[in-house]
């Protein structure tokens, strides 16, 4: 076998998956696309103690790559507003959300990826927050 028959082939697969991966992260793009209600929101800190919250607010991903919230977070028994816009990005199995002054600026692994829910985990230092999203009508 020659090279040349060797390297058809595989430049052809690293075409296809790489198709195959922004496909991927298109479609989870436009799933996101609309108004989602932060339904839980659970925070374990390093010493073991646990935090958990209901009925948040709500978060805003527009097709443009922008988005807004309006939240209220419970931090170590105090509700904080947090309202505002933001930018994100995603990959098939992360949704970073980035702006200067909201809680939910950070890298999010997708642990659920569903049309209506979704299921994220994220980490501060030795903090990790779980929250769970479901679609607003």
């Amino acid at each position: 076998m020659t090279v040349k028959m060797l390297f058809r082939p595989a430049v052809a697969m690293l075409l296809l998956s790489t198709l195959a991966s922004c496909s991927a992260e298109r479609r989870f793009h436009r799933r996101l696309v609309g108004t989602w209600e932060i339904v839980r929101y659970e925070q374990r800190f390093g010493n073991g103690e646990t935090e958990l919250a209901s009925d948040l607010g709500t978060v805003t991903f527009r097709k443009n790559g922008s988005g807004t919230n309006d939240i209220s977070v419970l931090t170590r028994g105090v509700r904080q507003p947090d309202a505002g816009d933001f930018s994100w990005r995603n990959t098939t199995e992360e949704v970073t959300i980035i702006s200067r002054n909201s809680y939910l600026a950070k890298s999010w692994i997708v642990m659920k990826n569903k049309r209506s829910s979704q299921v994220w985990k994220s980490t501060t230092q030795a903090n990790v927050q779980t929250m769970e999203l479901r679609k607003a009508n």
